[in-house]
Parts: C-alpha cells; structure tokens; sequence
C-alpha cells in the first residue's frame, strides 16, 4: 500500500509540463555527460510514462548539472526552472497586472493578492493566510518556537528576519 502512494506522489510530482530551456543544461550521471538538445515550447519534458519518469529522475542527488553554476539537481524539472534564475526567462505572466514569473506557483501565489483569496487558516485562531509559509511562521506565535538563533550570543528569535537584523546591528556583522 505504502509503495502505491509513493508512486502516487511521484506521478503528482512528474505531471507537470515544462516551457522553454537552452542548450547550456547538461545531464551529468556516472556513467556519461550528455548536452541536452534545446527544449521548446510544445515538448513536455516530464510526462506519465514509467519510462520518461524515470529518465527525469535519478534517486542519487546531484546527477542534472546547470552547466552556467555547477548546481546539482535530482529532477531535470527543476534544473530547467533553476536555469531561468541565469536566463532572466519569466513564461508566466500576471493576466491582472504588468509583473511575470518563473514558476507557475508563484504566478499562482501572486494572484491571491488581486483576488484576496487566504486559503491557510490557523486552527488555534482560524486567521487565514495566502501561504502556507505565513501560516508555519504565524503557528510560532502560538507554539513559542524560535528556530533562529544568533551564532555568536545564542539569541534564539521567531523570525529569520529578526535574527539577521540582530547579528547586523548587535554584533555589527553583515
């Protein structure tokens, strides 16, 4: 059973379509180093078949290789988004407003602030949230977590925020 929703989840994971690349990503394994031909607009490289999931995924770390940083990846899907962070390449545009994204889930979370839309509630005090990341810093005000702790005095603090704050002005580091 176990085994049928991790292969669930890896079907979820590997559904997606991506858009547009270059010829600079390279697929590095043990074996071989490959350049991948130019990936345009209409060819998925992810798709559902056992096959192509496979050659999209390796379970040792690190075989797709951005050849512009050296960055190591285990899905050749998310080399291809890393590799517009050197590209400057944003295929998903705002329909409400001039801005433009690199991942579609930006996009997505983007368009929670025209529409107001806090699907994330607390379920201590039923606030609502547009992210899941606001919800998990906002539980620490309730649980008293402070994960963040000052290197050199031990301060812990709520907020990685805070902490930087405090080791720039305290300790007078950047």
């Amino acid at each position: 059973m176990r085994e049928n929703n991790n292969e669930d989840a890896l079907h979820q994971r590997t559904s997606q379509v991506a858009s547009k690349g270059c010829n600079n990503i390279s697929n590095v394994s043990a074996e071989n180093a490959v350049s991948l031909a130019s990936i345009s607009d209409e060819a998925p490289i992810i798709g559902h078949s056992r096959m192509n999931v496979e050659a999209q995924w390796r379970p040792e770390y690190g075989n797709f290789i951005c050849s512009e940083c050296g960055k190591s990846f285990k899905w050749k899907s998310h080399l291809v988004v890393h590799h517009r962070t050197h590209t400057g390449e944003k295929p998903f545009p705002c329909d409400k407003c001039e801005k433009r994204f690199s991942q579609k889930s930006k996009l997505t979370t983007h368009l929670r602030t025209h529409t107001g839309e806090r699907p994330y509630s607390c379920d201590q005090c039923d606030k609502r949230f547009s992210t899941t990341g606001n919800l998990s810093d906002h539980s620490r005000t309730h649980t008293g977590d402070r994960p963040y702790k000052c290197p050199i005095c031990e301060k812990a603090f709520r907020y990685g925020s805070n902490r930087n704050e405090h080791y720039k002005n305290v300790h007078n580091k950047k």
